[in-house]
C-alpha cells in the first residue's frame, strides 16, 4: 500500500523529468490556468499527465474570489483545468466579507459546481491576514457544501495553518509559534481535518519566513531548512498520521504537494519525501515487530546504546 502520493507544480515542459524523479501526482500551476493558451496544450496536458501520473491536480488563479472578476477567472480556469484532466481543484478563498462569508463561499461553491460537478474543490487555508479561510471556517464550510452534494476536501497548506492559528500575523514570532507547533499540536490539525476528508486527506507544505510591510505581516517561500515551521516535529506527526492511516479499515489516499521556491523545488520535494518516509519505516516495521514478535522495532543504534548503559 502507498503511504501518499507526492508532487508539485508542472508546467507541460517539466512532466517528464518529474516523473524521471518518481512523483506520483503533476499540479497544473495557476499561471496555466490564468492565461490563454492553445487547445491543443491542454489536451496534451493531460495525456501526458495521464501517462505518467496518478492524479492531476490543478491550482486556481490568485484572484480574489469575492470579487466578479476573480470568481469569472475562477470559473475560466477550472474549465480549462477540466481539459487538461484535472480531478482536484485547489483554490484560496479570497478576502473576508464580513456576515455571510460562508453563504457566499458556498454560493461560489455551486457556481464552481455548474461548470463541473465531478470536480473535487479543495479549498485552501487563509495565506495572508484578513483572508477568509482559518480551520473553523473551512470546517464549517466543507460540511455545508456536503450537504448540497458538492464534493470538497479541505486543501491543508501547513504553513498557513501554523501563521494562522498560532497567530503569527500578529506577533510576528515565529520562535514562539515555532515551540507551540510540537508533534502534538500537528497531529491533532491532522485528526481534526481527517474527520472532514472523506476518501483522502489534501496536504500541502513549504517552509517561510515572514516579512513586514508596515503593520502587516506577509510571508516569503524559502528553501527547505531555512524557514519555519520546523521540519522535524512535522516530519514526525506527518509519519505518524501516514502510518496510524494505513492501519485502519477504511485507508485514505493521501496526497502531498510540496510548494517550495521552483528553483529548489525538486531537490527540497525530494528530502522531504526521503525524511517523512524513513520515519515512517521506523514505525511501520515497530508495528510489524510488536505484532509478529511481540514487541517494537528496535534499530542496530538503539541496541548498541542499550548495550553500553548496561556496560
Amino acid at each position: 500500500m502507498i503511504l501518499f502520493e507526492w508532487g508539485t507544480y508542472n508546467a507541460l515542459s517539466t512532466l517528464k523529468q518529474a516523473a524521471l524523479l518518481g512523483t506520483r501526482i503533476t499540479e497544473i500551476p495557476p499561471a496555466i490556468l490564468s492565461r490563454r493558451i492553445s487547445q491543443d496544450y491542454y489536451e496534451n496536458y493531460k495525456m501526458m499527465g495521464e501517462d505518467y501520473f496518478t492524479l492531476i491536480l490543478a491550482h486556481g488563479p490568485y484572484y480574489n474570489l469575492t470579487s466578479e472578476r476573480g470568481l469569472k477567472a475562477h470559473l475560466t480556469a477550472i474549465e480549462r483545468a477540466t481539459l487538461c484532466g484535472a480531478k482536484i481543484y485547489n483554490y484560496h478563498l479570497g478576502k473576508k466579507i464580513g456576515a455571510g462569508d460562508i453563504n457566499v463561499q458556498l454560493e461560489i461553491l455551486k457556481k464552481f459546481r455548474d461548470v463541473n460537478s465531478e470536480m473535487v474543490y479543495s479549498p485552501e487555508p487563509a495565506t495572508n491576514e484578513g483572508e477568509f479561510g482559518t480551520l473553523d471556517e473551512i470546517e464549517e464550510l466543507v460540511i455545508a457544501a456536503k450537504e448540497e452534494g458538492i464534493k470538497i476536501i479541505p486543501s491543508l497548506q501547513l504553513e498557513n495553518i501554523f501563521l494562522n492559528e498560532l497567530g503569527v500575523y500578529e506577533s510576528d514570532d515565529l520562535m514562539e509559534a515555532s515551540e507551540r507547533a510540537d508533534v502534538k499540536w500537528w497531529l491533532n490539525i491532522l485528526e481534526r481535518m481527517d474527520k472532514i476528508s472523506e476518501d483522502m486527506i489534501h496536504i500541502r507544505f513549504s517552509q517561510v519566513i515572514s516579512i513586514k510591510h508596515g503593520s502587516r505581516v506577509y510571508k516569503k517561500r524559502m528553501p527547505l531548512g531555512m524557514g519555519y515551521p520546523p521540519i522535524e516535529p512535522l516530519a514526525e506527526a506527518l509519519s505518524t498520521y501516514f502510518v496510524n492511516n494505513s492501519m485502519e479499515k477504511i485507508v485514505k489516499k493521501i496526497l502531498f504537494i510540496y510548494t517550495g521556491l521552483p528553483e529548489v523545488k525538486y531537490r527540497d520535494l525530494i528530502d522531504i519525501y526521503a525524511t517523512i518516509m524513513k520515519l515512517s519505516i521506523d514505525k511501520l516495521m515497530s508495528k510489524k515487530n510488536q505484532k509478529e514478535y511481540g514487541r517494537f522495532y528496535v534499530s542496530p543504534k538503539m541496541e548498541e546504546e542499550e548495550g553500553n548503559k548496561d556496560q
